[in-house]
Formats: C-alpha cells, structure tokens, sequence
C-alpha cells in the first residue's frame, strides 16, 4: 500500500541489528558492520569511491516487512546518489523491487534561499559549504510495504573530497501510518543543550559552551481506534521504549520543508494510552532527535 503524503509517518523497527551486512570493500578499522552500532559516532569507511567498493547488503534472517531504508551521518556529497533493490530470497535471485537511481540530498532551499547570479539558481540543490549545517540523513522510501529478506544497496558519489564515503547508523525498517493524523497543535523544535556560564565582572559576560541542538517533535493522536492503539502504539512502547530508533516523517513526500522535520528520534517518555469514550482511544507522543 502506498504511503499517504498528508499523514506523518513512523517508522520502525530496525531490523539492521539482527541482520547480516557483507559487500564492498572498506577501511579495516572501519568496517562495514560499524553501521549497526547504535551510536550514529561510531561510522563506517570504504576503501575508495569506486562503485565495487561503495555498495554493500543487508540480510535478514527472515523476510519482514520492508517500506524504508535510512543512513545517518554520513559524508555523501550534493549530487551523490543512491539505489536499492529488494530481494524476496537470501541469495538475491528474486527481485521485488527495484528503487532506482535517487539523490541522497533533496532540493533544500526555496525560492528566497537563491538568487541570480549563484550556481544553484535553476537547480537549488545544497552547495557544499553549506552541508554542514544540515543533518546528514538519506531516507529512501519503497512505494509499497514489501516482504523481503535482502536489500542491495549502493552508492555513487565519485566527487566526494574525502576520497571515500563514511556512514553511520543504518535503518532498514517498516512504516506506520495513523488512520487519521495528528491533531492539530502539534510543536517542532530545538532541545538546545547550550549552557551560558556568566562571569562576575559588570557586564556579566557570557561564556557558552555550545553543542548542536537536537530537534524536538510532540503530538497528539486522538483519533487511535483499538487496533491502532495496541497493535502499534502499545507494541511501538514495549519493543522501542525510550532508546529504540524511530524514524519520524512529516510527510513521505520529498521536499525541503518536509525534510527539515525528517529525523531519527527516541521517546523522551512512554506516556499513556488513554480511552476516553466508545471506540476512540488517544497518545500523546513527545520525540528528540538522536545526533
């Protein structure tokens, strides 16, 4: 089933952990199976950028339901690109889906972000001094939930200045869509982190001490019928809790705004399931980015 583009989408979970991951070649201390740590500092190197070296699968020991693929923190240039193809077997003989080419980086700056005369006027792609101050997450929907058991992935970024690309965490992992969306009121924004040290002196200088703030989302889904209530979100509890990754959409339509609320998040708390009259039941639910 395709996804909804005006409902947020959430997904988990994340079957990296539990999953073979082989192919490519890459830096010793750096391997491959770096990706499946769950500190997204721990991150993974190929041996260069030809196509052979930056490719790699991901295995399953059973088929599961597949509907996305994410990589965070990684190094991958504007105009790198990627491609996944989705396996029904082990031995990737039987192909279900293929995503074709796609860009890691979305078109991330409107119409005010450019004007005549930069090199991005027409395309307003990300320019390369600019990619550090954005999150660096590729997030790769299929256009339908599929039941598979491998994931063939490669990447293509022969114009990267490191020489190699680096990556971090690796989400390969289904997709939740809530019957009706979130209520209105919803709230996106920053948990700082800075701390501000004032000296004694007269004008009370500030000293910070600063650190990359982390985006924030809380909701509220009102409109929950019991299946969705128990079979997602209560189970979304227990196998999540407050450390498990989810990965939260605004929406699964590629954009700049979209992806400015795209991020890799924890719970900051398992609030409760609340049942306020016949057939409706009710989740608060309050995410921060994990960086």
């Amino acid at each position: 089933m395709a996804l909804h583009p005006d409902k947020i989408a959430l997904c988990w979970p994340n079957y990296i952990d539990t999953a073979v991951v082989n192919g490519g070649q890459w830096v010793n201390t750096l391997p491959l199976e770096r990706v499946q740590d769950a500190r997204f500092s721990v991150v993974a190197k190929t041996a260069s950028l030809d196509p052979v070296d930056t490719q790699f699968s991901i295995t399953l020991p059973k088929r599961q339901r597949l509907h996305g693929l994410a990589i965070a923190a990684h190094n991958m240039t504007s105009t790198a690109q990627v491609r996944a193809r989705i396996y029904r077997d082990a031995e990737q003989t039987d192909l279900i889906y293929d995503t074709d080419w796609q860009n890691v980086w979305l078109v991330l700056y409107g119409l005010d972000d450019v004007v005549w005369g930069d090199d991005n006027f027409w395309n307003r792609r990300l320019s390369e001094d600019d990619r550090q101050n954005y999150t660096p997450l590729m997030t790769l929907l299929f256009a339908e939930r599929l039941l598979g058991t491998s994931v063939h992935v490669e990447l293509l970024d022969p114009s990267n200045p490191a020489g190699a690309i680096i990556m971090g965490r690796v989400m390969l992992t289904d997709v939740w869509q809530p019957r009706k969306n979130l209520d209105w009121g919803v709230q996106h924004g920053y948990d700082t982190g800075t701390e501000i040290t004032r000296a004694g002196d007269a004008a009370r200088t500030g000293y910070a001490s600063r650190v990359t703030p982390k985006r924030t989302v809380n909701f509220q889904l009102s409109n929950l019928n019991e299946d969705e209530a128990f079979l997602r979100i209560h189970r979304l509890q227990r196998t999540q809790d407050i450390v498990g990754e989810i990965l939260y959409l605004w929406s699964p339509v590629p954009s700049a705004i979209n992806f400015s609320r795209t991020m890799i998040a924890q719970q900051t708390e398992l609030n409760g399931i609340t049942h306020p009259y016949h057939a409706n039941y009710e989740h608060a639910m309050s995410l921060l980015e994990i960086l």
